[in-house]
């Protein structure tokens, strides 16, 4: 069984914590523990495979230097209709975002009208581990972001 290992970025630019004590003057003592970045942001497996589908959600299609065809058209949805034809462009264009990634299987998509975006409810199942679950991604529209709910 393959296993995939990635980084992720999400809180690299927080401080991170010396755990140094305080000296007699108000300074910083010794570091007690070191600290070590590359282990503190390491996801692997599903967890990264989701996060890779995420940030191509995030990405409006076009804006990817040298790949014109990576990224989502979900963000011009936003002020449509909640009809069945765009539930229908939604979820073909989520079908069409997975179809990319061979490590994604789609079982079924839908869409929900929110007040500031769209809330899509998305089954999925991550090959070769093949456990089925519920994603809920919320594009909002204040903040240009999708994020997982």
């Amino acid at each position: 069984m393959p296993t995939y290992v990635g980084f992720s970025t999400i809180g690299a630019n927080e401080p991170k914590t010396t755990n140094a004590s305080t000296g007699i003057d108000g300074g910083t003592g010794g570091v007690l523990k070191p600290t070590i970045p590359g282990k503190k942001y390491r996801i692997v497996d599903e967890a990264l495979v989701v996060r890779d589908f995420v940030n191509s959600l995030n990405i409006q299609q076009g804006q990817k230097v040298g790949n014109p065809e990576y990224g989502s058209t979900i963000w011009s949805f936003v002020f449509e209709p909640n009809d069945a034809q765009t539930r229908l462009k939604i979820e073909n264009e989520i079908r069409r975002i997975a179809s990319n990634d061979p490590r994604l299987i789609i079982n079924t998509v839908k869409s929900y009208e929110q007040e500031n975006g769209i809330l899509l409810e998305v089954e999925l199942a991550i090959a070769p581990f093949n456990n089925a679950e519920i994603l809920n991604v919320f594009f909002n529209n204040l903040t240009n972001t999708a994020t997982l709910q």
